[in-house]
């Protein structure tokens, strides 16, 4: 058994979609696919939160210097039952922790990249503790 497999995960908490501009994509996942657009927990007015009715979240995450620029990549999120733990044994493996973080709402998570390039997150669960931030109907978050 390798290391990694201590790393104990209850779901997945997330996925992050990339997306060009929320205009033209926000027919397809919120009038087609029925998301809700909720709150971002991150000051990051390009990633845009939404979940599904099982409470399920997808970011749609649009390119940081606008439409038509260098696409963000799709990335899930683990969320693991000990996250510190969890943090323990990425630092100690051949991966990079990166871009640790503590959200609005309390959430906590990491970054690593696969050998393949691609992105995975863990992180503890969401609404830690209570956010005053409020959405607009294009997925813009600020506090109240």
């Amino acid at each position: 058994m390798s290391e990694l497999a201590k790393i104990k995960i209850k779901k997945i908490n997330h996925v992050g979609i990339p997306i060009n501009d929320r205009k033209n994509s926000f027919s397809l996942y919120m009038d087609f696919l029925g998301l809700k657009v909720i709150p971002s927990m991150v000051d990051e007015k390009h990633v845009i939160w939404s979940k599904t009715s099982d409470g399920t979240m997808v970011h749609l995450i649009e390119p940081q210097d606008g439409p038509g620029n260098e696409m963000p990549n799709f990335h899930v999120a683990f969320e693991v039952e000990n996250f510190d733990e969890t943090v323990d044994i990425l630092e100690n493996s051949e991966y990079e922790v990166t871009n640790k973080q503590t959200r609005h709402d309390g959430q906590r998570a990491i970054y690593i990249q696969d050998l393949d390039g691609n992105t995975l997150e863990f992180t503890t669960h969401n609404n830690i503790k209570h956010s005053k931030r409020i959405v607009d109907e294009w997925g813009y978050t600020k506090s109240s």
